[in-house]
């Protein structure tokens, strides 16, 4: 048994909230800092947007179109910290969902914690542990320090929550993914066999144009702005519209930091009988 896509829900914030000084944790972050010679930049906290990882769980989760209780596994998937790093998300997601879930974090990947996150949760529906997975994929922007991905791109405040349940429940079954050199040939390879007027794929900011353009795919590029939440965020609001156009999804993304792309496939349940 694999997983299935049921609901998905992205929230992109267009706020920001005072900065309020916390004297012990500037403590523990400047000499955190110091351990690898870099300067900590209090004013980057202060004009930051100060928007953590609790906050943008719990609108993503207002905008789910479903009601998410107790999930089998929850899992919350990030490439950047948490501005407050000492919050438990996994922990306070399974509260908010009502107790109960094996939860866990995927970090210090990069963007490919959530595709990562995915593999994880698809083997374990696959041996019949779970029948239910909460994926939290998040990104906030508040640093005490300068890192030229967050500052100079820039990114946004996001999130994005998707409710997994078994194959052919949802509109999307995962069908397998991997990491790779190349994007043009991890798409490729992922819809193999697949007629390409079926297929989207769905690339994020950071994957090379020659490479979307090396397959007979239609394409939806997703926009600058995001980093680990790039294609997850056009997932969450577009994957019921293109349910009604296409049978397979492939979402690609190359992380800028270290030049490896990463590479999903979802296909309909038809399409999965079908191939079957």
């Amino acid at each position: 048994m694999s997983l299935s896509l049921r609901a998905a829900a992205g929230y992109v914030a267009d706020y920001r909230n005072p900065y309020e000084p916390d004297e012990d944790l500037n403590i523990w972050q400047r000499d955190l800092a110091e351990l690898f010679g870099v300067p900590f930049e209090e004013a980057r906290l202060a004009s930051g947007r100060n928007i953590g990882f609790t906050e943008l769980a719990e609108h993503a989760l207002r905008a789910m179109p479903v009601t998410v209780l107790r999930p089998d596994m929850i899992v919350v998937a990030h490439g950047l910290p948490d501005w407050r790093p000492f919050n438990t998300m996994s922990v306070y997601l399974d509260y908010l969902l009502g107790t109960g879930a094996r939860n866990f974090a995927v970090s210090e990947q990069g963007l490919r914690a959530p595709f990562t996150a995915l593999r994880i949760g698809d083997a374990y529906a696959r041996s019949g542990r779970c029948r239910s997975l909460a994926l939290l994929v998040v990104e906030q922007t508040t640093l005490a320090y300068h890192l030229p991905l967050v500052h100079d791109t820039p990114l946004t405040d996001s999130a994005a929550l998707f409710l997994f349940g078994a194959a052919g429940e949802g509109t999307w079954d995962l069908a397998g993914g991997r990491p790779g050199t190349d994007a043009g040939t991890l798409i490729r390879d992922a819809a193999a066999g697949l007629p390409a007027d079926d297929v989207l794929v769905v690339g994020g900011p950071w994957v090379d144009q020659e490479a979307l353009a090396a397959n007979d795919f239609a394409v939806h590029r997703v926009e600058s702005g995001s980093y680990c939440t790039s294609v997850w965020l056009a997932l969450a609001r577009e994957h019921e519209r293109w349910a009604q156009r296409y049978r397979a999804l492939v979402l690609c993304d190359t992380d800028p930091r270290t030049g490896q792309s990463q590479a999903v496939l979802l296909r309909t349940p038809d399409l999965r009988e079908a191939r079957t």
